[in-house]
């Protein structure tokens, strides 16, 4: 069944400046949301947008249902004309826009000013977000209780200076048919992003970062296996495998019949139970 649509009030659209650029985002905050609820950053992917990203997620419904605030921040524009969130691409290699600070300054602005939890902040975010969510889960720990990437990656430079101050938990989703981000990584750099780890290799890395045990696989329905990580120093890891997935991110009403949005709102409930 399709969720359907609520109409999305104008006046969530701010902007925000940050080093001498005007950044903008979409906010959601439910009625009657109380003080020191959790926040969502949503990050949308390479060539998308915010408003694209809030329409097809429905993440301002799954803020309602489990009650936190949610923000779409907008990327810049590249040489390309298109929408990006700076992970260290091959092809970015001479774009100067800081991202990483910029979400943490946004972070820390939305936190005083609508006394948002600063020990409850989560990041999401589809491709190129979801990269942007692992970089965040590695450098901006302190910041970040939880990442949920969506068919997102680790760039290589990444794995190599991962330094992480806090354990930060994570729930990871990927298809193992993804044609963009390839499931088994692109090590050789064959097209053209850059040098990225496997799935498998993501899953691992994070495993050793926070000294967990042997994973537990789950077979959910006919499409997901869930691997989930326990005896861990702190926090949870689960990483959705969706058999045949592409480059998407999951709906009720895909075939699969996966609601990433829905699981990533429990997530979040269930870190803040």
């Amino acid at each position: 069944m399709t969720i359907p649509t609520p109409a999305l009030p104008a006046h969530t659209h701010h902007s925000f400046v940050h080093d001498g650029r005007n950044r903008e985002y979409l906010l959601h905050i439910p009625v009657d949301l109380p003080r020191d609820a959790p926040l969502l950053v949503m990050l949308h992917g390479y060539t998308d947008d915010a408003s694209a990203l809030r329409a097809h997620t429905q993440m301002d419904v799954i803020a309602d249902r489990y009650g936190f605030g949610v923000v779409y921040p907008r990327g810049t524009l590249d040489a390309a004309g298109k929408r990006f969130w700076q992970v260290g691409y091959d092809f970015h290699a001479n774009e100067s826009v800081n991202d990483e600070a910029f979400l943490v300054a946004l972070v820390h602005h939305l936190q005083a000013t609508y006394d948002f939890d600063v020990a409850r902040t989560y990041v999401a975010g589809m491709s190129n977000g979801g990269d942007m969510s692992f970089q965040l889960a590695c450098r901006q720990s302190r910041v970040f209780r939880g990442v949920a990437p969506v068919v997102g990656t680790m760039m290589q430079s990444l794995v190599a200076s991962c330094v992480i101050d806090m354990s930060v938990s994570i729930m990871a989703i990927n298809g193992d048919a993804d044609d963009v981000t390839l499931y088994e990584g692109d090590m050789a750099n064959l097209g053209g992003w850059g040098a990225y780890v496997s799935v498998a290799d993501v899953r691992t890395f994070w495993q050793k970062a926070h000294r967990c045990g042997a994973p537990t696989m789950t077979q959910i329905g006919d499409y997901i296996v869930r691997y989930e990580y326990g005896d861990c120093s702190a926090n949870r890891l689960q990483f959705y495998t969706i058999r045949g997935g592409g480059h998407v991110w999951p709906r009720r009403d895909d075939a699969v019949g996966f609601d990433a949005s829905d699981a990533i709102g429990q997530w979040i409930e269930e870190m803040d139970g």
